[in-house]
């Protein structure tokens, strides 16, 4: 088990290290236009650099700059202080304030900062790179479009500023910039070209286009996106870094727990390298540093471990790896883990009213359980019949089948809410599942899916891969009519659930979510989840109602979760004499984080939250009343934003 350990840690470290090479960062950027008297008043404000033939050397550790596009005699380059497309060399981690503006009267440009190997093909990969938006010309009153943006230089080496439209670097629009270490004497600098416009210009991915001016009359009436197969062409690039790990027919930004799917608009916080085969590797995850207390007079503890309070650290990490196979085709692997066997240990942390799974052989209750180490290890396989079909198989050990909501620690409502819902083993419990065979079928904005699987909940070694069986059943259907919305409905037929219930033989599932996220603007975003969660057996049927919310603005986030939820007094592991049939639990949360560190490759937040829990009068004496208050504070760490 220790090897199995290592290799993970091993494993999770390759996958830090893949993403680590990204050698600026964006901080912030803002457009704005500027008239020639503005450009000259910025010009003047700007850090002077040491000016050596065309190099220019800095050496404060915060540094603003103007970057202006060339004159219409030299369009293809940059002019900063003077000088055309100079070698700049600035301090490791010093800050570059930059003023970008497009000067060019009938083209555009951008910049952008990163690492390019060699010779700049027509097109550029800017996966790696940050910098400005692509700007539109100058206007007939001579105002021109501009951008400031605020970049770290964040990793030591040689890099190259550039013009990612298409052809315009190729021809020469770009220069060298040096972090923390000088350039040699022979370093390439761009050619000065004569650019001839071309009506492929700023277009992604299209082929060679004929070179005799005759071929080339009329295409100037012809707009880039209604060239013959354009539109084809565009979708095949947007393909190449946008399709989900599981099915090379969905949207990435559609990707939940599983197999299942978020609204399309959703964040998406994240850690991605593309390769040049078109493959993807992604890291993501998120961990809370905190400390945690439950209200009630009912001792929590489980096998004399655990208290009502508790310092902790719950955790959730992922790495997914895709290669497309030709066009058609797509393999993906991903592995989901978590720290929790390590921190929280066996008997979890403190969590009122919450049921299910056991440790040292008792029934755990008013507390959440910890989730295995390796909680998903699968493969797919996915194959696009055309632009709107596609169907794929996933198979985990262990996984996750295709039953309940996005599971809470993937949903974007639930992002920066530390603790599992009451209604976890109602809703989306199963999303580990040691043994899960699924296959999947997606038409345009509607997916079927049907699983076998392993129905028992894992036991409470929480290191070790428990014996795969096939013993339950699940369909679910899922719909996103637009990209703010995303419903399921799912239905599963499970066996021998709990270890500690061997009567309960079989157990009938049965699921409804609804999830809504507006994204406003890149500073706003508004997610919400409903999720309605029912178990069936021959003794007994209860519901779960969960409602949660999580509003982002900035560095900021409120978020808050209401609980309803149906628990006999097995459940809650309750004294005799106990009453019969169900009895409704209530919890209502309501939280507030403030990133400390945002967009610098992670996030780091600092917040806090309450929560009330309520219980009917007749187990009052058990839990000392029927209202209870909690609260917590915590450290969240998670990985910065993917722009969509």
């Amino acid at each position: 088990m220790r090897n199995a350990v290592y290799l993970f840690v091993f494993i999770g470290i390759l996958g830090v290290s893949a993403f680590a090479h990204a050698p600026f960062t964006l901080v912030s950027s803002q457009k704005r236009t500027i008239n020639e008297s503005d450009l000259t008043q910025q010009t003047k404000s700007q850090t002077a650099g040491k000016i050596d033939g065309t190099n220019l050397t800095f050496v404060e550790n915060e540094i603003r700059l103007v970057v202006v596009t060339g004159p219409e005699d030299d369009m293809l380059s940059y002019r900063i202080q003077g000088v055309r497309n100079p070698i700049l060399t600035v301090p490791a981690g010093a800050t570059l304030k930059i003023l970008f503006v497009n000067a060019d009267a009938d083209m555009r440009h951008d910049v952008r900062f990163g690492h390019v190997m060699g010779e700049f093909p027509v097109a550029p990969d800017v996966a790696e790179t940050v910098g400005a938006s692509i700007l539109g010309a100058k206007s007939a009153d001579e105002t021109m479009n501009a951008e400031e943006i605020v970049i770290t230089a964040a990793e030591v080496g040689a890099f190259r500023y550039f013009c990612s439209v298409r052809g315009h670097a190729k021809g020469g629009m770009w220069g060298n910039i040096f972090v923390g270490v000088k350039p040699g004497d022979k370093v390439t600098m761009a050619p000065k070209t004569t650019h001839v416009h071309s009506p492929d210009e700023d277009v992604p991915n299209m082929p060679n286009m004929p070179k005799k001016s005759d071929d080339m009359k009329d295409m100037n009436m012809i707009k880039p996106g209604e060239m013959p197969g354009m539109s084809d062409m565009q979708h095949e690039h947007n393909e190449m870094t946008t399709n989900s790990n599981i099915n090379l027919g969905e949207s990435m930004t559609r990707e939940g727990s599983g197999t299942s799917w978020v609204p399309d608009s959703s964040p998406m916080h994240a850690k991605m390298k593309m390769f040049g085969d078109g493959s993807m590797l992604m890291f993501h995850g998120t961990a809370f540093l905190r400390y945690t207390s439950i209200g009630s007079s009912r001792d929590a503890s489980i096998a004399g471990k655990g208290g009502r309070s508790r310092v902790d650290a719950p955790s959730m990490f992922m790495l997914m790896f895709s290669k497309p196979i030709g066009k058609k085709a797509q393999l993906g692997l991903r592995t989901m883990f978590s720290l929790d066997p390590l921190i929280e240990r066996g008997w979890g942390y403190p969590l009122l009213f919450q049921s299910g799974e056991s440790y040292g052989g008792q029934a755990m209750h008013d507390r959440q359980h910890p989730h295995d180490f390796i909680s998903e290890l699968a493969a797919t396989y996915s194959y696009k019949f055309n632009d709107k079909s596609s169907a794929y198989f996933y198979a985990g050990y262990p996984g996750e089948p295709a039953l309940g909501p996005v599971m809470y620690l993937h949903r974007p409502s639930g992002a920066n809410n530390p603790d599992a819902p009451l209604g976890h083993h109602w809703q989306d419990a199963s999303h580990v599942t040691f043994g899960v065979l699924t296959a999947g079928y997606t038409y345009d904005k509607v997916k079927f899916e049907i699983s076998a699987f392993n129905g028992t909940e894992p036991d409470e070694n929480r290191w070790a891969f428990d014996s795969p069986k096939i013993n339950s059943f699940s369909a679910r259907l899922s719909f996103n009519p637009t990209k703010e919305w995303s419903f399921q409905i799912s239905h599963g037929y499970l066996r021998n659930v709990e270890r500690l219930e061997p009567e309960i033989r079989i157990l009938r599932r049965t699921t409804a979510s609804a999830m809504y996220n507006k994204s406003f603007d890149e500073n706003h975003n508004w997610a919400n989840t409903f999720v309605w969660g029912q178990n069936h057996t021959s003794e007994n049927t209860s519901n779960a109602f969960l409602f949660e919310s999580n509003f982002e603005f900035f560095k900021n986030a409120i978020f808050g979760r209401a609980e309803q939820v149906q628990k006999n007094a097995h459940e809650l592991v309750l004294p005799s004499p106990h009453p019969e049939g169900n009895l409704w639990v209530q919890s209502y949360s309501l939280g507030y984080i403030r990133d400390i560190v945002k967009d610098k490759g992670i996030d780091v937040g600092l917040g806090g939250m309450v929560t009330a829990g309520f219980n009917p009068t007749n187990i009052s004496s058990v839990y000392g009343g029927t209202r209870h208050g909690g609260w917590q504070m915590f450290i969240r760490l998670r990985p910065s934003k993917q722009a969509h």
